[in-house]
């Protein structure tokens, strides 16, 4: 990874947000309609909760007397979970990195000013590591959800892709996988385990 790629340079500027008196079912129609399993809550431009794909169906298919577009039904501040972990615009990638593995999440907000500006997923900070064009492995674009790090050769298939066992994760020397986003999920974990030909953290494994 490049030492002075900043959070900045790799955010998106634009991301999916509600705010906490939404409709809970307009959230999760805005969820598939975007393909996404996450947005961020503000109040005012403040990041203050997050709203998860399954938070929001578990609430769904267990509310009764109501339908979607009641002024009564559930809504996104009453089933929102705490705030995703933020970072400055400022902030060195590999903090980002860091927050992800510690917290267990699988993106972070970028705040300036109180406000959120933008939003880093795991995918983007592995991206930022992937090798540039003549490091001997081919170019890969900022946001892609599978992407190998930086040095990560013996990932390279025969056909010069990536083997598909191991684009998910980091390796270690005894070739068992470490530190990558999960396949289920899309965390960034410090330890993947391989279940059913997928890379998934114990979490998912579990499942």
């Amino acid at each position: 990874m490049r030492t002075d790629t900043t959070v900045r340079d790799v955010m998106h500027r634009e991301f999916l947000g509600a705010s906490e008196s939404d409709g809970l079912a307009d959230a999760a129609a805005l969820m598939v309609e975007e393909e996404t399993d996450c947005l961020v809550v503000v109040r005012g431009g403040e990041p203050v909760g997050r709203l998860g794909c399954r938070n929001a169906l578990d609430v769904l298919l267990d509310a009764d007397g109501w339908s979607p577009g009641d002024a009564d039904g559930p809504t996104v501040g009453s089933v929102m979970g705490p705030p995703l972990p933020t970072v400055a615009p400022d902030d060195a990638l590999a903090a980002v990195e860091e927050r992800l593995v510690a917290e267990g999440a699988d993106r972070v907000v970028a705040v300036e000013g109180g406000e959120a500006v933008g939003v880093v997923t795991a995918g983007d900070a592995l991206a930022a590591g992937a090798p540039r064009t003549g490091d001997g492995a081919r170019e890969a674009p900022v946001g892609d959800e599978s992407l190998r790090r930086r040095g990560d050769e013996g990932m390279l298939g025969s056909d010069g892709g990536v083997d598909p066992a191991s684009e998910a994760a980091t390796t270690d020397v005894s070739g068992s996988a470490t530190q990558g986003v999960c396949e289920s999920c899309g965390a960034l974990v410090p330890d993947l385990v391989t279940a059913n030909g997928q890379a998934v953290c114990p979490e998912c494994s579990e499942v």
